[in-house]
């Protein structure tokens, strides 16, 4: 039990929170999204190749920030030395990838038909993403359960 005036110290609240969210419900969703977007899409992968590219390179990119994911809240749940560099890198790989994201569909080759028909959409999706990993990084920057919990791996 931690004591009256004492920094709140260990995997617990909003940071067990993050843990679970980054172990179970982040990779869950990118899963689940993949195969009902990928059954979804089939029948115009004939008509639009760059479609079938565009879904490719998303399902590579989904699993692989799936698996950097699961790092990353393995390390923090386990208080391993450099969770929170792990944590924070995660979140810029995020970040990133949300940036370039409504971009995809013209990097892939699809027809600007689709391009323009996914770019409001994807742009939002895009922004939703970047306003939820702030969140996350300022709690990780910020926190004081964070700071006492991760003090001794910096």
């Amino acid at each position: 039990m931690e004591s009256a005036g004492a920094e709140p110290k260990g995997v617990r609240g909003w940071l067990l929170f993050l843990c679970v969210t980054l172990t179970v419900l982040d990779p869950s969703a990118v899963l689940i999204n993949l195969f009902i977007v990928t059954d979804a899409a089939k029948p115009y992968f004939a008509r639009n190749p760059g479609f079938f590219r565009l879904i490719l390179v998303n399902g590579v990119a989904g699993i692989t920030l799936s698996v950097f994911s699961l790092y990353a809240g393995i390390s923090l749940w386990k208080r391993l030395p450099g969770a929170l560099t792990v944590a924070r890198n995660y979140i810029r790989t995020v970040f990133a990838y949300s940036i370039l994201a409504p971009f995809l569909p013209r990097l892939v080759g699809s027809t600007f038909h689709a391009s323009r028909e996914t770019f409001a959409l994807t742009c939002l999706n895009s922004l939703f993403t970047i306003f939820y990993l702030g969140i996350w990084y300022l709690y990780l920057n910020r926190s004081a359960r964070v700071r006492a919990t991760y003090h001794d791996n910096r």
